[in-house]
């Protein structure tokens, strides 16, 4: 077994990390109890969902320690999961400011800084772009992509992994692998761009929320 395979610090260090794992649960949990008995229906599952996402991580990452044959849907899980959170955290900052109907009369003046990292950080001479409901449909459409699209390409490698096609750690052009991480990668700074703009909008207007330190967390 694994465990017989290990030395004295190794047995230390997964006993170390399960027991992380393990407490990573528990404060979810209390934090539900909370979530349930104090927050208002209407936020109540998208907080619940991103808060989430560290034991559901941490725990999809304890079995693939100590199974290590199951990485590849261990890490299908959590990318799944992951992926979805992205986009939940943007509907959260929209839900925060009061939907979307109220953010769009709040700002409806406004525009939107799109010359913002992981994308567009060094263009600075990107126009801004005017606060409607159709630009808020195409930030929503740059996260839900990734919500969708990545699980379809985790499914793909499983797929591709069964029939051996598919390698987890191959850095061979002739390989699956890197060029399906190479478009997640993509589709990752695609999905995270919306997050900054939104972030850099309402800012100002969560700073009671905290939300600076949740978002550079989230970072």
């Amino acid at each position: 077994s694994l465990s017989s395979g290990l030395d004295l610090p190794g047995r230390f260090l997964f006993a170390f990390l399960t027991l992380m794992t393990l407490i990573a649960n528990l404060v979810f949990i209390e934090e539900a109890v909370y979530i349930y008995r104090k927050i208002p229906s209407s936020k109540r599952s998208i907080i619940i969902w991103i808060n989430a996402a560290a034991p559901v991580i941490a725990t999809t990452s304890c079995f693939g320690m100590w199974i290590p044959r199951s990485t590849m849907f261990t890490d299908f899980t959590a990318a799944v999961f992951f992926a979805m959170v992205i986009h939940k955290f943007l509907m959260m900052m929209i839900k925060e400011c009061g939907g979307q109907k109220l953010l769009l009369r709040r700002f409806e003046n406004g525009r939107f800084k799109i010359s913002t990292g992981p994308c567009c950080c060094c263009c600075l001479c990107l126009p801004r772009v005017r606060i409607t409901r159709r630009t808020l449909f195409w930030l929503k459409l740059g996260t839900f992509q990734f919500a969708f699209l990545r699980p379809v390409l985790m499914f793909l490698s499983i797929v591709l992994w069964t029939n051996g096609n598919y390698t987890l750690y191959s850095l061979s052009p002739k390989g699956a692998a890197i060029w399906i991480n190479c478009f997640v990668g993509v589709l990752t700074i695609i999905a995270l761009w919306p997050i900054a703009i939104m972030f850099q909008q309402v800012r100002n207007i969560l700073i009671c929320k905290k939300i600076i330190p949740k978002f550079a967390l989230y970072q």
